[in-house]
């Protein structure tokens, strides 16, 4: 699976392919790690980037080599956009 596919995708994608071992959790977090690297300066959209994501991906990532029953959404990456009032 293409890193764009990966990006642009809906979660289902990628959890489908998740599910048949095609990518790996902690691909699919690193590459919206190095599109937010990439991305981000120009737009500033991201205002924080957990310090465990990948962490996470790898905790994930183990539940999924060992083939245990997984979550529809297991191992698929989370963005959540904010909304600041002042």
């Amino acid at each position: 699976m293409s890193n764009e596919l990966l990006i642009c995708s809906d979660a289902t994608t990628p959890a489908q392919f998740i599910r048949g071992k095609e990518i790996l959790p902690v691909e699919g977090v690193q590459a919206h790690l190095d599109r937010i690297e990439v991305i981000d300066p120009k737009v500033n959209a991201t205002v924080t980037v957990a310090d465990a994501a990948l962490d996470s991906a790898r905790e994930a990532e183990a539940a999924v080599l060992a083939s245990d029953e997984l979550g529809p959404l297991h191992g698929v990456r989370f963005i959540a956009k904010g909304i600041h009032r002042y």
